[in-house]
């Protein structure tokens, strides 16, 4: 396949004009324009942005099915593939809630089992660990009954089940051994502060210990005051990636601004901790054992707390150029910044020879209307 006639997104999220070959599912060469069809197909890009796809790197579920609690593991993971690449998701990470060790376990090996096959959308990245090594005094839509503390034996035996699939592990830096549960789980998958009620002095802590990234920055956690700038203070200031969920409801748009400000465009990951009514409208939907009610783009517990969201990445990344993000930047906190906090960016995450074929078309509005 070869691309032709638009502009291609640079590994430096720069554009340039170019012609991108794929071959056998990878980027073969980035050619000057005009480049000459050796008999293989040809997408013409009309002046369009060929970009790498989304990853989705925090998500629990899609289209009517929760990766946690859907028994049919094989075909939830199936359904929620062929919708993300629906939506210009080249890779996803499940996202696992709290729930019953013994469940989780199986869950982990069921997962282990679907791995070893390709799926017919987008590709699994691994699995997203957020709970059960939470705080209850955060636990937000996470189920408090089956929180623990964190066990560097139990995170052992759950990637075991897995075939070490979990990219990343979710932990609350307060929780007696944390520190040293931190120390210990860096050196088996990414390790991300959340569900966490820790002040900056722990926080600190913490990062110095091996956290790398912040699942949902503000949310789940205290927010950050003038005297008490709190965990997300301290995540702030260091060098972590920064989940943010880019749907409007959970953040204001002038935080996300300020985030932006603050870290950077190489430290933002937009993330959708989307449930299963993303993609669908309001109702009831499952997210692991809670019950979830959808009314418009508001997901809701009974007791009014916030369960995840209904959108996507894509829509994360739409909404974030809205609220004055620029465009290129957006889209690195959509691509390249999660694949690097997945540990994925070796094969996705840009348009470079060797890496994946999988890419987008966006149109180039997006980019043109946003710097008017």
């Amino acid at each position: 396949m070869l691309y032709k006639n638009g502009l291609v997104v640079t590994p430096d999220f720069t554009l340039r004009e170019a012609d991108v070959r794929v071959s056998k599912g990878i980027i073969a060469e980035i050619l000057p324009p005009g480049a000459v069809s050796d008999g293989e197909g040809e997408t013409d890009l009309k002046g369009n942005i060929l970009a790498p796809g989304f990853i989705e790197m925090h998500i629990h579920g899609c289209a009517g099915t929760d990766f946690s609690s859907d028994p049919d593991t094989a075909g939830c993971l199936e359904t929620m593939s062929r919708y993300l690449a629906s939506r210009g998701v080249a890779a996803f990470a499940p996202a696992a809630m709290t729930m019953d060790f013994a469940a989780l376990r199986g869950l982990m090996e069921r997962y282990r089992a679907v791995s070893v096959n390709p799926l017919c959308g987008a590709a699994l990245a691994g699995i997203y660990l957020e709970g059960p090594f939470l705080s209850a005094a955060r636990c937000a839509a996470q189920p408090p009954e089956y929180i623990i503390p964190p066990d560097i034996g139990r995170l052992r035996e759950l990637q075991k089940c897995s075939g070490g699939n979990i990219r990343v592990v979710c932990v609350a830096p307060e929780a007696e051994g944390a520190t040293e549960f931190i120390r210990q789980a860096a050196e088996i998958c990414r390790v991300s502060a959340a569900h966490t009620a820790a002040d900056y002095d722990v926080g600190v802590k913490a990062i110095e210990a091996g956290v790398s990234c912040a699942t949902h920055l503000y949310n789940a956690m205290n927010d950050p005051t003038r005297r008490q700038p709190g965990i997300a203070g301290a995540l702030l200031e260091s060098g972590c990636f920064c989940e943010l969920i880019c749907d409007g409801v959970h953040i204001h748009p002038a935080i996300i601004r300020l985030t932006y400000r603050i870290i950077g465009a190489e430290r933002l990951c937009i993330v959708s901790d989307a449930m299963a009514a993303a993609g669908l409208g309001n109702g009831s939907f499952s997210l692991g054992t809670r019950r979830v009610t959808v009314r418009g783009s508001r997901a809701q517990l009974s007791d009014g707390s916030l369960a995840g969201s209904v959108t996507d990445v894509r829509a994360g990344f739409l909404q974030a150029v809205g609220f004055g993000i620029p465009p290129l930047d957006a889209l690195r906190a959509a691509t390249l910044n999660p694949a690097r906090a997945l540990g994925i960016d070796g094969t996705l995450g840009t348009i470079e020879a060797g890496k994946s074929a999988r890419v987008q078309v966006l149109d180039r509005e997006i980019f043109i209307n946003a710097s008017r």
